[in-house]
């Protein structure tokens, strides 16, 4: 049996939390979802996991204590770190943070649907390609 892929979710709003994960639950992927609620929380996981096991990080920008950007800012730096692929997934349509997101590495970035079916679209569509047919580099087993 194939090892299921981790999507790190970094996001504060609870309600959001949930609505990602119940439809990433109904997709019937072989994924584990794995949840933080700010950045640092995030960065500290990232300390503790494989690599090669991550198939997608689902970033909100808004967080308390470490935000968004700032976490990009920080993978931007590490050779090892900007091979993840990160998903920036926020309320957020501001152009000046759209822009800073790809300067810092972003593989992506959408803007959370308010209809939930849109929402349920949104994420069958980011797992569908982040997990199932995108291919990530190899990783030297260092992390950060």
């Amino acid at each position: 049996m194939k090892t299921a892929k981790k999507i790190i979710l970094a996001e504060d709003n609870i309600a959001d939390v949930e609505l990602t994960k119940l439809a990433f639950k109904e997709l019937d992927l072989n994924l584990d979802v794995y949840h933080v609620f700010d950045g640092q929380q995030l960065l500290d996981y990232l300390k503790q996991q494989p690599f090669d096991e991550i198939a997608l990080i689902l970033l909100d920008l808004n967080m308390p204590k470490m935000g968004g950007l700032d976490v990009l800012k920080l993978m931007y730096e590490d050779e090892e770190l900007t091979k993840l692929p990160v998903v920036v997934f926020t309320s957020s349509a501001h152009e000046s943070d759209v822009q800073a997101c790809y300067e810092f590495g972003a593989n992506a970035y959408v803007s959370k649907p308010i209809d939930i079916n849109d929402f349920h679209t949104t994420i069958a569509a980011i797992a569908n390609f982040w997990a199932e047919i995108n291919v990530l580099p190899a990783f030297s087993g260092v992390n950060i």
